[in-house]
């Protein structure tokens, strides 16, 4: 459906400048609200409103809206705490702490872009030889595994970097193990080691790790720029502006040095590019001109250029604009570009050929595992 106003500029633009909540129609503000229900961004607007003080430059109607999803966030990351606590004080006596990745790991290191943000899944990051004792000692603390296909289990533990997800027989909430921020089998291979010399314990009491503030933002950009599906980029694409322009509040200029240097080390240069692009296209990131000058080097093929920003900045549109079929061409190319990039050729084919011929043999999902804000 084509829409009448473009609700995906209109929130991008509040939450870059909310100021702009002056300026907005009524119909506008409909927009605004649909696209931020479906990024999952409405509880972070309410906040971004309230730090700059515009929140009275809301309608009433709309303002409902807004405060429901920043109490929705509030419980969510009370419960989030709770689950890490009983992980604290259940398995990780037995086992050394882990790295705490995206949600949670913004969350308890007081990160601004975790303020109204929806999240209550955990990731956890281990050494790959602790793995399997991660999930025993998981199963005894009442963590049941998805995924019981043998197809599945094989793709999961010989090719990606997690184990299936997996999930409390009682409350609902999902687990993901993982052992690098990127599959085995992606086209550039991350050193897991160096993520772990570089992390960074949280204080006390909590006994989790996280890493860095470069790898910090290098793997917010890799889970949004592999990714096949890009139904709700825009929040990840948001978790990037909201840390790059944190960590530059409290390291400077420098911080780009590091960034980029570390992602050319790591052989992510080209991922970093176009989500510095976007930020900057949509958030108007401040980028300085040398960090400007040696991203562009990292931006592929000039003859392809144009025709990736054109699929990267439909992608990330909500079904809130102008140009539906536009969206859904430019997310059909993301989802075929994030297998090409996740595997060889020759396993894709067999990977694509089984799901064809088999469809999904997954546990179907619980109601509570199926809700958009549990992942990340």
């Amino acid at each position: 459906m084509r829409w009448p106003t473009d609700g995906t500029r209109d929130l991008t633009r509040l939450l870059a400048d909310p100021e702009s909540a002056h300026a907005l129609s009524p119909l506008q503000w409909e927009g605004v609200v649909t696209a931020g229900r479906e990024t999952t961004l409405l509880g972070t607007l309410w906040h971004r409103l309230n730090q700059a003080q515009c929140q009275t430059a809301v309608p009433q109607a709309v303002a409902w809206h807004l405060r429901g999803a920043q109490r929705v966030a509030d419980r969510q990351a009370e419960a989030l705490r709770w689950e890490l606590r009983e992980l604290q004080d259940g398995m990780l006596q037995r086992m050394a702490a882990p790295i705490l990745l995206k949600g949670a790991a913004y969350l308890l290191a007081d990160l601004p872009n975790a303020r109204g943000r929806f999240c209550n899944d955990i990731d956890l990051m281990f050494p790959e030889d602790q793995l399997e004792r991660a999930e025993s000692l998981l199963f005894f603390d009442g963590w049941l595994g998805s995924h019981h296909d043998e197809y599945d289990q094989r793709y999961y533990r010989e090719w990606m970097h997690e184990l299936p997800p997996l999930q409390h027989q009682r409350r609902g909430t999902t687990l993901d193990l993982h052992h690098n921020i990127l599959p085995r089998t992606f086209r550039v291979t991350v050193d897991a080691e160096r993520l772990w010399r570089h992390s960074q314990p949280l204080p006390a009491p909590w006994r989790f790790r996280v890493l860095c503030p470069v790898h910090r933002v290098l793997h917010c950009v890799v889970h949004l720029y592999s990714e096949t599906d890009w139904d709700r980029g825009l929040r990840d694409l948001y978790d990037i502006h909201a840390l790059i322009g944190h960590c530059t509040a409290e390291e400077g200029a420098g911080f780009w040095d590091a960034l980029i240097s570390e992602a050319e080390t790591l052989g992510l240069g080209w991922l970093l590019a176009p989500a510095v692009r976007d930020c900057q296209q949509r958030f108007r990131l401040p980028v300085p001109a040398e960090a400007d000058r040696r991203l562009h080097r990292h931006q592929g093929l000039a003859a392809l250029r144009p025709l990736r920003r054109r699929v990267f900045h439909y992608g990330l549109n909500t079904r809130t604009t102008r140009t539906p079929a536009r969206d859904a061409l430019a997310r059909g190319l993301l989802f075929f570009r994030g297998h090409w990039l996740k595997m060889p050729p020759g396993l894709l084919v067999r990977h694509l050929t089984y799901k064809a011929l088999h469809g999904d043999k997954d546990d179907p999902p619980t109601p509570q595992a199926n809700q958009p804000e549990q992942h990340g």
